[in-house]
Order: C-alpha cells, then sequence, then structure tokens
C-alpha cells in the first residue's frame, strides 16, 4: 500500500501523469481511498481541495458510482459534457469511475472515444475488481496498477470467519469484498462444495441432487467461478492424499478407498473447462451440471 501510494505520488511529482489510469484491487473501499487521494494529489493538496473533493464538491472532479447492476451510456453522458470543459480552479479534470466493470457495452464504447481522444489535462481513473470483464480496447488505452487491499480492512473482514475459512479465503486467494458480500452463504458454500465433491468421486448419481443445492446458493456468476475455485482446490488436496505428499489441508473431504489420480486429473480437467465455458458465458446451470456428467464418460 505505501508503495503504490509512493508510486503515485512520484508520478505527479515527476511530471508522469498518463490521461487515464486502471486501478485494480479485491477491494473497491480501497480502490476508492487511493483514487481519492491520488485526484486530491493531482488537482491540488490543499486542506479546501481536499475537502472539496471528499465531499464531491470540487467544480474539476467527478465522481461516478451506481447502486444499479450496470452503469449505462446515459450515465456517461453526463461525466463526458462535464469533462469537456476547461477547468475552473485546477490545471487539470479528474474522473473516477467506480466498478468500471459495470459498464455496459454502449456505455464502455462511448467512454473509449473519450479516453482515445481525451481533452487536454483530463485525468481518468477507472475502478475494477474484475479486469477481465473489461474490454481489450479500453485495457490497451489505460495504465494499469494493481492496488493491495489495506491490511486493516483484510483482518476486519476475516475476523468474523472461523480460523479455519480465514485459511481458504488468504491462501486461495478469493475476492474479500466477495467473501464479505456472501456473509453466511461462503461457509454454506464452502460445506456444500466439499459434499458434492465426496460424492462426485464416489460416481454417484445423488451428487448433481447435491450440486442443485451448491448452486441455490449461487446468487451470481461470481458465486460460480468461486464454487470452481474450490472444487479445483478439494480435488487437489485428494491428489496430494492418494500420492502421499504433504501440503497443508484446508478441506475435510471424506475420500472414497478406490478413488486414483486417473479420475481426479480428470476432474480436474472438467473444473477447468467449465471455468472457460462461464468465461463464455454458457448457462451457469448448464456449465455445473455438464462438468460432473462428463467426468463419468
Amino acid at each position: 500500500m505505501v508503495d503504490v501510494s509512493h508510486t503515485l505520488t512520484k508520478i505527479i511529482e515527476n511530471n508522469k501523469l498518463s490521461h487515464a489510469y486502471l486501478f485494480e484491487s479485491d477491494s473497491m473501499e480501497t480502490l476508492k481511498a487511493v483514487s481519492i487521494e491520488f485526484a486530491t494529489q493531482i488537482l491540488s493538496d490543499d486542506a479546501r481541495s481536499k475537502q472539496m473533493i471528499e465531499s464531491f464538491n470540487h467544480p474539476d472532479f467527478y465522481y461516478l458510482e451506481t447502486d444499479a447492476a450496470t452503469i449505462k451510456k446515459e450515465d456517461v453522458q453526463d461525466l463526458m459534457y462535464q469533462m469537456s470543459q476547461k477547468p475552473v480552479q485546477s490545471n487539470f479534470k479528474v474522473y473516477i469511475i467506480e466498478a468500471f466493470d459495470k459498464l455496459t457495452v454502449q456505455a464502455e464504447n462511448s467512454i473509449l472515444k473519450f479516453l482515445e481522444e481525451p481533452p487536454k489535462n483530463t485525468i481518468a481513473i477507472l475502478l475494477t475488481t474484475d479486469k477481465s470483464s473489461i474490454l481489450p480496447t479500453t485495457l490497451s488505452r489505460s495504465q494499469y496498477i494493481y492496488i493491495p487491499r489495506r491490511k486493516d480492512e483484510s483482518v476486519e473482514i476475516l475476523e468474523d470467519l472461523p480460523e479455519k475459512l480465514q485459511e481458504v479465503v488468504k491462501d486461495y486467494g478469493l475476492n474479500y469484498d466477495h467473501v464479505l458480500d456472501l456473509e453466511d452463504r461462503f461457509s454454506k458454500i464452502v460445506t456444500a462444495s466439499i459434499r458434492v465433491v465426496e460424492l462426485w468421486l464416489k460416481n454417484d448419481p445423488r451428487a448433481l441432487i447435491r450440486l442443485t443445492t451448491l448452486t441455490e446458493l449461487c446468487k451470481e456468476r461470481r458465486d460460480y467461478f468461486l464454487v470452481l475455485i474450490l472444487l479445483d482446490g478439494m480435488m487437489r488436496e485428494a491428489m496430494y492424499d492418494v500420492l502421499n505428499i504433504d501440503y497443508k489441508k484446508h478441506f475435510d473431504v471424506s475420500l472414497p478407498n478406490l478413488v486414483n489420480v486417473i479420475q481426479l486429473t480428470k476432474n480436474l480437467e472438467k473444473i477447468e473447462e467449465a471455468n472457460k465455458m462461464l468465461n463464455f458465458n454458457v448457462n451457469n446451470m448448464l456449465v455445473m451440471e455438464s462438468m460432473i456428467i462428463s467426468s463419468k464418460g
């Protein structure tokens, strides 16, 4: 965190400002704090300007956020109009778009033209917790900076979880904000995933019934990606057991006596295929069912 702040400060001090930045983190709160600090340094670090920026009242600063599921073209049109005007109090104008991955394709194409031909002294700061859903052309027009979650925030999120689940979150690199949003559903998803794996490894047809219970806990597409991370981890730990390799155990999966490396390897391949299918926007439930059914062929 200190290193990132130092880097951003040096960019300003050395007059190396880019016209567009893409900040990524697994914490939107961290992104919001860092981007506003960066905008404050760009526009003016005096107390009055800082107060105006933090209250979103600075004439040369625009912060776009929404509680809606998407950010539409109409939402960015006012931003582009405001940013097309000359600076009033500063030498620059700065705009921040929170959760840039929420932009519809039409909205992103609209802002892309703005990024390609930005008004003079206009700085864009785009925030995301998932850059994989952003158009490659947008990524190529922006300077990418990864921002680690602030440690105090990580501790606060994890402290309510049982120690074993804390280890799962940290060691498997799970998105902290996602885990926080899931609340008690996270522990239920882990437990349901274990039950699916146990039946799957036995080639028990009830695995599909248990899978339905698991998917009922998944309310968003990202929940399915999380499930695949967990299933992959459980299969790999089962592989370590079969091969008698020492490892740090995260999941209490009961393995059948006849499980073997060939079966586990095939299941891991099916999980990887499921990941690819989800990335291609194939129906979530179809992907999960196909993963288990095709592994038996």
